[in-house]
């Protein structure tokens, strides 16, 4: 007999593999009987498994919040909101914030072993409620009431490790792969109780002489292992949730291509207790297997869990053992899901025969929709409010039950003592990086593996920093000398890598951080002795001196090296009281003399260090996330006409590069094959139906057809009514609805669309015409209450899921495609908004107008309003073509006439029921390939006879043609373009108001250190130190400039990519617009610095020069915001954009000419010199103020001379030189904007 042995400690891949594939041969049927066996192990030895039961009693969450158009983020907005803040602290101000009810005395009991389902229409308060069981709720919202697990309170222990809330939205790392992915937060999660709970099992086990099942036993003990680098968790995961056969693949972003938006979905979903809104994303057959797993873990393994779901179809709906309906913040039924019919037929609602019963919960409290509902026909209707449906619950039996239930406390010492986890994080995890609201680890936990990690990186930086400067530079030969100095470097940048990890803590928001980091940095120079002498900083500024990091640092620097041996020659000056050149040289700046000071400059780097790890620590810990803004507010228009358009294609396939990931699993082929020969056609007037499993290629084939492809290869044939399809003129007559809702997040709902119409309607179309288009469609798809809501950022702020859905349909409905894409339209929606989407879009087909959708998860009503449909299975290939039927009786006729084919019972969904017998374990049960079966069948002839019949154009029509590539001209995208950055910038209060209030900071700040340093200068020290002044003022904000409008630029660039493939507008327009609003807000930002440096340093009143001053400061701030610009556009993202950038400007720092006067850098950099836009300022600003005076200035050890000599001669400065100057400030603006301009019209960095 062969045995194979499998070392628990280290499984490789293939072991954990054939483990699983044991355990799991077929999952549908496996799966429940693995968890059975792991049950019945522990019934057999009396081993209790922890149950929670959850209770919330008499729950209240309110919200204060500005309303109307005083809840728009504006710059006038955020400054009196500031200010009201302020004034209210204080008393003198009543709040104008209004209490918006969120939950409203919400009551009930979650039960363990019993699945329940949250359902209720968007704006009910579904998240809000998992949030508040979760114990995951805001901090600014004001809660009463209590939530409690097994008789605790959320204070009594960590909900965060007892319960998992997932959230409906996708958040992960798109550069990793899905195993990495899900082992991460395996290995964050740690064992748990595993380990505990197996060595007592294998104890009873032992005492009852029980023999365990070796796969069991193999599968309990490697899950129990702690530290592994990857676990059989994830691997037993991934295949149920059928992940394997992309779990080597990355997950994506809407930058790069990886897994498709169902398998996204499916890698959120890997662990969980409480689900907010799973099933978006997923097609009805993949969210009836999740829920089914579910349910199995649930009713085996005792567990506690509520999902919350949005359109569930019936035969879904039947898994759960309870629902909570919620609508209008209130509880309108909870109890088992067999009585809520019941409920509201003794309420007089009656649910019709083929409609889906979380259907009509999600329509029957709604005044518009509970009419058609309403069963005494010999009573007159009247609506029935939330309110009346809760008075009505709590007389109803299961109400009176519920009531019952919880007159009864809940017996703590029935609780099983490992069901709630009282120690609050699992310490022996050697990882970091997770969100902290999973409490995967602390917040020091996070921070201090960040800092020591770091430090072997930070020492091999400055060692090879100090290998290659310290002999080049020629400091002191002494061997003890360089040790010092890398101890010192190593020592300034620990100080400064804890500084800047504690800002990016403080500020959250990166275009904050970023202006946060460079104020920061501004005043560790200007008060660390470097731009200006300790002796000249004003008494009143002196404290700074002392507590600036850069003090010590270049304090430790520069005593090790003047009080070295070789400067100890004897000073000969009797006008300077000091022994040493050495230390006349510290002395003339302000240093200290003591080599003590050395190591206390040390003790004092490490001692910063130190503080501020502490403060990134409790920034992290108890600083929130930003929070959500909302914001609130003539009839029809008319039809605009269109040409209808056909679309054929033939044989179409996609192949992209075989992934690295796939390569190294043994993979030869060097392309991977996402669309299969794939032919069908779409006609004017019929509404299509793109459907399949996740992965099937759904939206990889509807990026090939519009054209939004990137990358890859693409063979076959695409036509429009006959005609080869051209991309550019084909762009015109599209409409596009992609999955991911991309939009500006600074604009309005009604602004958005406004800029879509005013851009993608013909140029001919007026003003009027155009405003009654929108409100159109803006009522067809219910936009109107949401008018002037801002759209916000996802997930972030603005707008929830399913309004974004509608806006992202309505912005490509307002261009009047004759060609509509969308690409699931009723993915993130409830039942009634789908509805609605679902009848705007019927709408527009009956127009005459080609509409082809991906959808998942279609209830009967939705699915059956299409007219054809394109099936397709895992891989890429077609299995169904053709119309549906009344009833769907063509499809199910089709399928059913297969031998082995299981016939659709009465009432089921034929939508769900198509999935579920076309599925590979289906196939491989009847031997076959549905795709080979339809490609020898009489449908797939007709279809191919219909190709054939519409790639010919027919007698008398002529290709697309238009006169320009776009809808407007040049100056009306401007316009456009400027319109909509204008109001973004505006909204934007983040950016701009942090930048002017950080301008003037800065302005008071050089103000006072440098008090009058421009009206006197009479010695060296004071042309020094006016040189400093002009160097810090322009280097430092210019600096911040070019770092915040990174992330701006990044924002809307994403948003960039899909107008531009959606053909608006050409980029240069674009970046025009871009450029001009910053130029513009650039202005506003100089005006403010110039007018308080000027007056407070003390330069001289003369006209000539304060326009010198101001047009040197102005450019100078332009180019860095466009050399910003710049580099987003020419890579990939904001990281990469700010690593290039800090290279950059450290060589313009180094030649700027202050560190090393022109004159005296070697003849082999000097032409850097000219290729460093901050020396031409710093030239123009010295020269422009100083360079013509005359007056004599003293020099330590020489003779006197002017300033005009001085500045020749030590600088390079000649007054003379200063037009050529003024003419190469604007050729900096022009170069860095040209080069900006190219990027974004040639650079695509998005990988579809």
């Amino acid at each position: 007999m062969v045995r194979n042995e499998i070392d628990l400690h280290n499984m490789g891949r293939q072991d954990r593999k054939v483990l699983v594939d044991t355990i799991l041969k077929v999952v549908d049927d496996d799966n429940e009987k693995f968890l059975r066996r792991l049950r019945d192990r522990m019934d057999k030895v009396g081993l209790e498994i922890p149950k929670i039961e959850v209770r919330y009693e008499h729950l209240f969450v309110e919200g204060n919040v500005h309303v109307g158009s005083r809840a728009l983020p504006t710059l006038l907005n955020s400054t009196m909101n500031s200010m009201e803040a302020i004034l209210g602290m204080v008393g003198l101000s009543p709040s104008k914030k209004r209490t918006l009810k969120v939950l409203q005395n919400v009551t009930g009991i979650v039960k363990p072993s019993r699945m329940t389902l949250l359902l209720g229409p968007p704006g009910a308060g579904k998240t809000t409620f998992l949030l508040a069981l979760a114990g995951k709720l805001d901090k600014n919202l004001k809660v009463t009431g209590k939530v409690t697990y097994c008789g605790h309170e959320l204070t009594e222990f960590v909900p965060q490790r007892t319960c998992a809330y997932i959230s409906q939205d996708d958040l992960h790392n798109g550069e990793l792969t899905v195993r990495e992915t899900l082992d991460f937060s395996g290995r964050c999660l740690g064992v748990g109780t595993r380990y505990e709970v197996l060595a007592e099992l294998s104890r009873r086990e032992k005492q009852a002489g029980i023999k365990p099942d070796p796969e069991i036993d193999a599968f309990m003990k490697a899950i129990a292992m702690s530290g592994q680098q990857t676990s059989l968790v994830t691997d037993y995961v991934l295949k149920i949730l059928g992940l394997d056969i992309c779990a080597d693949i990355i997950v994506g972003n809407e930058m790069s291509r990886g897994i498709s938006g169902g398998q996204k979905k499916r890698v959120t979903t890997a662990k969980v207790l409480l689900m907010d809104e799973i099933s978006t994303g997923l097609d009805s057959s993949t969210t009836f297997q999740i829920c089914k797993y579910m349910r199995q873990m649930v009713h085996i393994m005792d567990v506690t869990m509520v999902i919350s779901l949005l359109q569930p179809a019936p035969e879904t709906c039947e898994l759960f053992d309870d629902v909570i309906l919620l609508s209008e913040a209130q509880v309108v039924y909870q109890g088992p899901r067999e009585e809520i019919v019941e409920f509201f037929e003794y309420m007089g609602f009656k649910c019709p025969e083929r409609k889906g019963i979380a259907d009509f919960l999600q329509e029957v409290t709604s005044k518009k929709d509970q009419e058609q509902y309403w069963s005494r026909k010999d009573q007159p209707y009247s609506y029935i409010s939330v309110s009346e449906f809760t008075q009505g619950f709590q007389s109803f039996r299961t109400g009176q039950k519920l009531a019952s239930d919880l007159v009864v406390p809940f017996d703590k010492s029935k609780a099983h003592p490992a069901a709630l986890v009282k120690e609050k994080y699992v310490l022996r995890l050697p990882i970091f990086y997770k969100q902290r609201d999973f409490m995967f680890y602390p917040a020091w936990a996070y921070a201090l593996p960040g800092w020591v990690l770091r430090i072997p990186l930070s020492f091999m930086e400055s060692a090879i920093w100090t290998i290659l400067t310290y002999y080049t530079i020629g400091f002191a030969p002494s061997a003890s000398r360089f040790f010092c100095q890398l101890l010192a470097y190593f020592c300034i940048h620990q100080m400064a890598l804890s500084l800047f990890r504690f800002i990016g803590a403080a500020g959250r928001i990166m275009v904050v951080a970023n202006n946060v980091a460079i104020f920061g940095l501004l005043l560790i120079f200007v008060l660390g002795g470097f731009i200006i002498a300790k002796g000249d900083i004003g008494p009143w500024m002196i404290w700074g001196y002392y507590i600036s990091p850069m003090m010590y640092g270049q304090n430790a620097l520069v005593i090790n090296e003047f009080l070295d041996e070789r400067w100890n020659t004897p000073n000969t000056d009797p006008g300077i009281p000091e022994p040493t050149i050495g230390k006349v040289l510290l002395a003339s700046r302000g240093f200290f003399k003591e080599q003590y000071w050395f190591w206390i400059s040390i003790v004092a780097l490490l001692g910063f260090s130190l503080l501020f790890n502490l403060l990134y620590i409790l920034s992290l810990t108890f600083l929130s996330r930003s929070i959500n803004s909302h914001v609130e507010a003539p009839r029809r228009g008319m039809v605009m006409p269109f040409q209808p358009l056909s679309l054929a294609f033939n044989h179409v396939s996609y192949y992209v590069d075989m992934p690295a990931e796939m390569k190294n699993r043994g993979y030869e082929e060097d392309r991977l094959q996402l669309l299969q020969g794939v032919s069908g056609a779409f006609r004017p007037g019929i509404l299509t139906a793109l459907v399949g499993v996740s992965g099937a290629g759904k939206t990889t084939l509807m990026d090939v057809l519009a054209g939004r492809k990137t990358g890859g290869y693409i063979e076959g044939s695409i036509s429009i009514s006959g005609y080869p399809k051209n991309q550019s003129t084909f762009a015109r007559i599209c409409g596009y609805c992609e999955q991911t809702d991309i939009h500006s997040p600074h604009v309005t709902v009604f602004e958005s669309l406004m800029y879509s119409a005013w851009l993608r309607l013909s140029s001919d179309v007026d003003t009027n015409t155009r405003q009654m288009f929108i409100e159109e469609v803006m009522d067809l798809i219910e936009l109107k209450p949401l008018r002037d809501s801002l759209v916000g950022l996802p997930g972030v702020n603005g707008l929830s899921t399913e309004q974004r859905k509608r806006l992202t349909i309505a912005v490509e409905l307002v261009a009047n495609p004759s060609i509509i894409f969308m690409d699931e339209p009723t993915s993130g929606l409830d039942a009634r908004a789908a509805a609605i989407v679902m009848r705007t879009v019927r709408n527009t087909v009956d127009t005459g107008r080609t509409v082809v959708c991906t959808i998942h998860q279609p209830s009967i009503d939705i699915f059956e309003a299409f007219d054809e449909l394109l099936l397709m299975k895992r891989g890429g290939q077609v299995i169904y073509a053709g119309p549906l039927g009344r009833h769907s009786h063509e499809l199910i006729e089709y399928f059913e006439a297969i031998p082995g084919v299981p016939k659709i019972k009465a009432g089921y969904n034929p939508a769900t029921w198509m999935l579920d017998i076309s599925t590979p374990q289906v196939e491989t049960q009847l031997d076959m390939d549905f795709a080979i079966y339809y490609a020898t069948s009489s449908r797939y002839q007709k279809n191919q006879d219909l190709v054939e019949e519409l790639s010919i154009p027919s007698p008398g029509s002529s290709d697309l043609y238009f006169p320009a590539k776009y809808s407007q001209p040049s100056f009306v995208q401007f316009k456009a373009c400027f319109w909509k950055q204008y109001w973004s910038y505006w909204r934007n209060p983040q950016y701009n108001l942090v930048r002017f209030a950080l301008t003037i900071a800065v302005g008071l700040i050089f103000g006072v250190v440098f008090w009058n340093k421009g009206r006197k200068i009479s010695k060296v020290q004071d042309l020094m130190n006016f040189l400093g002044a002009m160097y810090s003022a322009l280097l430092f904000l210019g600096a911040t400039n070019a770092s915040a409008v990174q992330a701006v630029v990044a924002i809307e660039r994403t948003v960039f990519y899909r107008e531009k493939a959606a053909g608006m507008y050409s980029p240069l327009p674009y970046a025009l617009a871009q450029v001009a609003i910053e130029t513009i807000y650039t202005v506003i930002q100089t005006v403010l610095y110039t007018l308080i440096l000027y007056s407070m340093i003390g330069f001289e009143w003369n006209f000539g020069k304060f326009i010198y001053f101001c047009y040197f400061i102005t450019t100078c701030f332009i180019y860095f915001g466009m050399y910003g610009m710049m580099l987003v556009s020419l890579t990939p993202g904001p990281q990469v954009a700010g690593i290039v950038m800090g290279f950059f400007l450290s060589l313009w720092n180094l030649f700027a000419g202050f560190l090393i006067p022109r004159p005296q850098i070697p003849i082999w950099w000097r032409w850097y010199y000219w290729a460093s836009p901050v020396s031409w300022t710093l030239y123009g600003l010295v020269t422009s103020q100083v360079g013509d005076k005359t007056s004599l200035i003293e020099i330590p050890g020489s003779s006197s001379m002017s300033v005009q000599a001085f500045l020749k001669d030590y600088l390079g400065y000649e007054y003379d030189f200063l037009p050529i100057i003024v003419i190469g400030h604007l050729g900096w603006v022009l170069l860095f904007f040209f080069v900006f301009a190219y990027g974004i019209k040639y650079l695509n960095f998005q990988k579809r």
